[in-house]
């Protein structure tokens, strides 16, 4: 089989090629399933810190575990701890796929998304896809130099529960636009928002788990947190470009 080969075979695999004719011209840059031995692998960091207000928990490297082709960021309001990955690599443009299961406890944050720079500041530039648990609800935002642009997407009004099993979702990244996308349960993608944007920063991909401090704002966004444990499943990362 010729190189060719292979990354078409990979990309129906994956189910690029369904109903999403840009990931069909997309050729693989980065492709992580989780099933190799050992830790998390070199392509990856874990985060080690603490974020601040409106995070309610600290970022701990015992909270990321793989097993059996799963890659687990976990939480819980007992050890005030959560999880968050990111490469070590930026990225320019592309197509980002990523076949998770979210966390349903409502507070909290199950992520795929590009970041760089300092929250809210002008260096700030952000491209998200966050699901907030306990709600059928995707939170999409990208941020330029600081400002933000949101809209939540009601993923059951589209006959999707993200909680009942792992899925794909992805963002597509050109110089000009981003758009975002579902996979449906007949194996369709789904263009759920599409947008004209001007933004060429680099940024790293990140995934993270986390709850809200239930202070202020973070009664809105994520909302209250009971202090239930949980955790965010990952099955595959795949970038093309």
């Amino acid at each position: 089989m010729t190189v060719k080969q292979k990354i078409a075979a990979l990309a129906c695999t994956l189910g690029l090629t369904a109903g999403a004719g840009v990931f069909a011209q997309s050729t693989q840059v980065f492709y992580d399933d989780f099933s190799g031995k050992g830790g998390l692998g070199s392509a990856w960091d874990i985060a080690t810190w603490v974020n601040g207000h409106p995070f309610g928990c600290t970022f701990s490297n015992q909270d990321v575990s793989k097993s059996k082709g799963v890659l687990r960021l976990s939480f819980s309001g007992n050890s005030g701890k959560c999880a968050e990955v990111r490469t070590k690599q930026y990225w320019q443009y592309g197509s980002f796929v990523v076949d998770m299961k979210p966390s349903n406890v409502r507070g909290t944050v199950s992520s795929f998304f590009l970041y760089d720079g300092v929250s809210r500041t002008a260096s700030h530039h952000e491209i998200d896809i966050e699901f907030i648990g306990g709600t059928s609800l995707l939170h999409t935002n990208f941020w330029i130099a600081g400002t933000q642009y949101p809209r939540d997407i009601d993923l059951n009004a589209l006959g999707i529960d993200p909680y009942q099993r792992s899925r794909k979702y992805s963002f597509v990244w050109q110089p000009d636009a981003i758009t975002w996308h579902v996979m449906n349960d007949a194996g369709e993608w789904i263009e759920l928002r599409r947008e004209q944007v001007d933004l060429a920063m680099p940024m790293k991909l990140m995934m993270n788990a986390w709850y809200g401090d239930n202070l202020d704002t973070a009664l809105y966004f994520p909302g209250y947190y009971d202090g239930s444990s949980g955790k965010a499943e990952y099955s595959s990362v795949w970038i093309g470009k």
